[in-house]
């Protein structure tokens, strides 16, 4: 359905390689890193939504560019004119979060006519159980990878875990919890998984 029969060792490799994650750069600390050129557009569509939500919602965010920054008739411009800028970079970890666990699910709600959204993780570790390994949750995530081999789409159905969400509400909270696996290196994959499925396959 994604690739086709004839896919390549390299386009599997594109996709599997790819988290959804921000830069650990300072200057760059808003927008997602991008390892391979196959999964830009899972990525566009989300840093588009990102952007658009720390931008124009305010009320659910409380470091959001204010709204009145588009009406240039009663601004006022900052001394070193980075305004936006300064306001992104100052955001915690926290909220970065917040942002692009609000992106995605409204992106896969939109995809399932505003009903139900899909959410593809992995089976391969129980995060209710992360806290209690040793290490970063990153780390204990990659390290779980270390088992995962994907050559074929039958591999990637062995370790797929599929969750039906009908409200946004349930959608988020399913995301805060796999957070961690969509930063992992498989990320961009399972969030085209996620939209396809929560689009429907019939459609």
């Amino acid at each position: 359905m994604i690739f086709g029969d004839g896919v390549s060792r390299n386009v599997l490799a594109q996709w599997t390689n790819q988290g959804i994650r921000f830069s650990e750069d300072l200057e760059t600390s808003m927008r997602l890193v991008q390892h391979e050129g196959g999964p830009c557009g899972v990525l566009a569509a989300i840093q588009a939504f990102v952007l658009k939500y720390l931008l124009f919602a305010p009320e659910e965010s409380d470091n959001a560019v204010p709204n009145n920054l588009s009406n240039s008739g009663t601004r006022k411009e900052p001394e070193n004119g980075c305004l936006v800028t300064d306001i992104l970079q100052s955001l915690s970890e926290e909220e970065k979060s917040r942002s692009l666990v609000r992106s995605m699910s409204e992106i896969l709600f939109l995809c399932g006519r505003n009903e139900t959204a899909v959410i593809a993780s992995l089976n391969i570790l129980d995060c209710d159980l992360l806290e209690s390994e040793k290490g970063s949750v990153d780390e204990v995530i990659a390290k779980a990878h270390e088992s995962v081999s994907v050559e074929s789409g039958s591999d990637l159905q062995k370790v797929l875990r599929v969750s039906t969400c009908t409200s946004l509400s349930s959608a988020i909270q399913k995301l805060e919890n796999v957070l961690p696996i969509f930063r992992s290196r498989m990320g961009a994959l399972l969030f085209l998984i996620s939209a396809l499925l929560s689009r429907g396959l019939t459609s």
